[in-house]
């Protein structure tokens, strides 16, 4: 018994041990307010200012003298639609269209922006959502239409057609009657 009662104590000593090695060895946690030092390896942590942040919404609003462009874009957060300005500058990227004089109103945008010093938001990559060519949505009234059949060839039976029981194999000389006729083979020389 007291063999056991050693073996449990040890292991019980043990544990604290190694609790308590790993407890100390953890690095405190920093504080909003200090400053971090970077080493080459470490990526900085960016705040929300200067943090590239993406939208996605439909231009209501262009000003071609300050170049900036309303876009209204719905916050998923607080769920409701939300309009945002966005400077575009020399640094700021499109794709799909050449320059910020192609845009126009009602257009739908991807937008990268970061938000500077003085809470302007400035666009880094504006890309322009190309509507899809090929759809078409069918109009209310033909999509209310059921479908026809195409025409019946001329000499078609119109009686109804005989249903079929695919339990019960069909019969040899129905099946003679509808194969084809084998081709003739040429004498061989």
């Amino acid at each position: 018994m007291n063999l056991i009662k050693t073996v449990v104590l040890s292991g019980l000593a043990i544990v604290m041990v190694v609790t308590t090695q790993v407890v100390w060895a953890q690095e405190p946690a920093a504080a909003p307010g200090d400053s971090v030092e970077i080493t080459s390896g470490q990526q900085p942590v960016l705040s929300k200012e200067g943090q590239i942040q993406w939208a996605w919404g439909e231009v209501t609003n262009l000003d071609d003298q300050g170049k900036a462009v309303t876009l209204k874009y719905l916050d998923y957060e607080a769920d409701q639609e939300k309009d945002l300005v966005l400077v575009v500058d020399e640094k700021t990227t499109f794709e799909n269209i050449k320059d910020f004089s192609e845009l126009k109103l009602k257009d739908i945008l991807s937008v990268d922006y970061v938000t500077g010093a003085d809470n302007k938001n400035i666009a880094k990559n504006i890309s322009f959502e190309k509507p899809d060519a090929d759809f078409s949505p069918v109009p209310e009234e033909e999509n209310s239409q059921p479908l026809a059949l195409p025409p019946e060839p001329p000499g078609a039976d119109t009686a109804e057609p005989a249903s079929l029981d695919l339990a019960q194999p069909a019969s040899p000389s129905a099946e003679a009657s509808q194969a084809p006729a084998p081709a003739e083979s040429a004498p061989a020389i």
